[in-house]
């Protein structure tokens, strides 16, 4: 019962853009002209005098030739859907329709072309059959690839509005190996993080005091999670909010990191890391 109800709902509005009826044509003209040279239909078998090249030439014609008949279908489908509501079962029974106009079309070549002599009914039946082989793999895979790309796209865009509050106070979130969120903190509140073992240490800045939250994770993966913010690896046991950076000071041969905060903070670079701070300082003060 729910079945038949949802033939009759109104398709979605990924099937009527424009750009998608274009990726569809393009797609079922490529998989027609492979499977054309694959099996080989419409009347092959009298072209025995046809090298591989010249073969490959006229099955392209045909498929150019019944793909205008698609494109066409395609044209009204689109100026039609521009003031109409359309049923599944109505968009179901119109790509019945474009078999049937492209079948018909061969058949008009294969008659005045092709000659191949066959009775008028089973000669349409036959490329009735070619025809619907041709479109009927193509369409099932180009609706779901369109389906599954519709999908993404509402949900990166309901995750987007989802954070849009996150985003405009510049939230940044942290979560356990596990992967499970345990807290988000304001990124201007962040001062650096510590690694201790399978434990990092988050200071951060509270009403002008500095305060530790302590999360089981490891500073390789939390780098990883943090890409894209200005929390950066400085050393292998600490990474800095360069949001908050006050001083970078050359000590003998050490450099140091010293943090916008209450009290003192110094944070050490490691050689390794030197070049990649000095970059990032860079990028930020841009």
């Amino acid at each position: 019962m729910n079945s038949l109800k949802i033939i009759f709902e109104e398709i979605p509005d990924y099937m009527k853009d424009k750009s998608t009826l274009i990726t569809q044509v393009m797609f079922v003209s490529i998989f027609g002209l492979v499977f054309i040279n694959i099996y080989a239909p419409f009347n092959a078998s009298t072209w025995t005098e046809m090298s591989r090249l010249e073969f490959f030439f006229s099955s392209s014609v045909m498929i150019l030739i019944g793909m205008l008949g698609i494109v066409i279908s395609k044209l009204i489908f689109f100026l039609f859907m521009g003031r109409n509501r359309m049923s599944y079962l109505i968009f179901g029974l119109w790509h019945v329709a474009e078999i049937v106009l492209v079948a018909s079309i061969y058949l008009v070549v294969d008659l005045v072309l092709l000659k191949s002599g066959m009775e008028l009914v089973d000669r349409f039946a036959s490329l009735l059959f070619i025809t619907l082989m041709v479109l009927a793999i193509p369409y099932p895979i180009s609706w779901l690839y369109l389906s599954m790309k519709d999908k993404r796209t509402k949900l990166e865009d309901r995750t987007e509005n989802t954070s849009q509050e996150f985003r405009e106070k510049k939230m940044i979130s942290f979560r356990d190996e596990t992967e499970k969120l345990r807290f988000s903190i304001l990124s201007a509140d962040i001062l650096f993080v510590e690694s201790t073992d399978n434990y990092v240490t988050v200071h951060t800045l509270e009403k002008g005091k500095v305060k530790k939250i302590m999360l089981r994770n490891t500073m390789k993966r939390l780098e990883k999670e943090l890409e894209g913010t200005l929390i950066q690896r400085c050393h292998r046991s600490y990474m800095v909010n360069f949001e908050n950076i006050k001083l970078v000071k050359l000590i003998s041969t050490n450099l140091y990191i010293y943090l916008d905060s209450p009290e003192e903070i110094r944070i050490p670079v490691s050689k390794s890391y030197a070049e990649h701070v000095h970059e990032f300082l860079n990028r930020v003060s841009l």
